[in-house]
């Protein structure tokens, strides 16, 4: 059953980047199975890199490649870089950003993408944001709350003038951790189970667009 509450008027709203704004999930495939194929490792499947990429890869890269993790993310990255002009920006991304320019609201970019690679990215696609975190910005990635503690102070901000959009339950966690309000955008090939931990569910950027701007939300579950 689905219920519409008010929201409060949030002075800021962080984006995770990869999959929520932009599409990377066929460049994180290739890089995978780049990756594995270098260090003479099983190729996987579309299904288990997006397993994969509920972790971050300062977190998984260690427990698949052991002591060879350092050199398993350098060459992770550089197929990343390399194949860079495949990303595509999810239809409604620059659309919502304007919008949220426009109507005086902060806007950070948090993510555990490596933070040069993140940035280069943004720049790419003239991405207007305030704020921008990522991988090795700090000592921690996400779920750990430090970047998204530190981005509160930078924009001086409280957890309840902000909301968090991710993909992912590590997203979840991350707002949860924060006690901030989180937003996810459940496409159809996302596991519905995770998303629901979210404060609210939409199907698109596009349905995003307008509960934000009727500060609304549907909830879809409660835990």
């Amino acid at each position: 059953m689905k219920n519409i509450n008010t929201l409060p008027t949030f002075k800021a709203v962080f984006f995770d980047w990869d999959n929520t704004l932009v599409d990377t999930w066929p460049i994180l495939f290739k890089a995978t199975n780049v990756t594995l194929k270098h260090f003479g490792l099983s190729e996987v499947s579309m299904e288990e890199v997006k397993i994969r990429a509920r972790l971050s890869s300062r977190e998984s890269f260690p427990k698949i490649f052991g002591d060879n993790w350092k050199e398993a993310l350098a060459v992770f990255y550089q197929a990343i870089h390399e194949n860079k002009n495949d990303i595509k920006l999810y239809k409604g991304t620059m659309p919502l950003l304007q919008s949220l320019k426009n109507s005086g609201h902060i806007i950070a970019i948090i993510s555990n993408k490596k933070g040069d690679l993140l940035r280069e990215e943004i720049k790419q696609f003239e991405v207007p944001t305030d704020l921008t975190l990522g991988s090795g910005d700090t000592p921690f990635d996400k779920p750990h709350p430090e970047m998204g503690l530190i981005a509160l102070k930078q924009l001086n901000l409280q957890p309840s003038e902000a909301v968090y959009v991710g993909d992912s339950i590590t997203d979840w966690l991350f707002a949860k951790n924060l006690n901030m309000a989180a937003i996810a955008i459940g496409r159809d090939d996302y596991d519905g189970q995770l998303l629901a931990r979210f404060n609210s569910i939409d199907k698109s950027i596009e349905k995003m667009i307008d509960h934000l701007k009727m500060k609304k939300y549907h909830i879809d579950s409660v835990i």
